[in-house]
């Protein structure tokens, strides 16, 4: 059986190898982890707009449809900070100049049928990792603000 000999200059050679690597594959695992909840983020921003939109599209009052959202929203850290914005379009979507309303006593929303019904929902993603992404484009004050916006036709 041999002995593996190391000589004199390479002992430290592992060592600073390390120290120059380290810094790579810390910023490679912290940027995989911080995608990975950035997308689960807008996956369930995208469900709960999918939501808002489906219970905007049979007709239901305002109020149910935001509490529906906010229910599902409770997945989304801070899920209080959720910006909706409910339009409708007798334009076939050209431009959505309708704020989403009730009528007749709150039983129904204010699109009339065959009409487009837009949800729109804005939600700051805070970045896990604090400011070590801070220099993405978008990123202001640690948050990535995301964006999630359905269209639905009135039945």
């Amino acid at each position: 059986m041999s002995k593996l000999r190391v000589r004199p200059g390479k002992r430290g050679a592992a060592l600073v190898e390390f120290a120059l690597i380290l810094p790579i594959l810390l910023m490679l695992f912290l940027g995989i982890i911080e995608f990975g909840v950035l997308m689960m983020h807008q996956l369930t921003l995208a469900q709960v707009a999918r939501e808002g939109s489906r219970a905007a599209s049979l007709g239901r009052p305002t109020t149910e449809i935001q509490t529906r959202m906010l229910n599902l929203a409770g997945a989304l850290p801070n899920h209080d900070e959720l910006a909706v914005n409910l339009s409708y379009s007798t334009d076939q979507g050209a431009s959505y100049p309708y704020a989403l309303g009730d009528v007749g006593g709150s039983s129904e929303n204010s699109a009339p049928p065959g009409s487009l019904i837009k949800v729109t929902l804005g939600w700051p993603h805070h970045l896990l990792t604090g400011s070590f992404f801070s220099w993405m484009s978008n990123v202001q004050n640690n948050t990535l603000p995301l964006k999630s916006e359905i269209v639905m036709r009135r039945e």
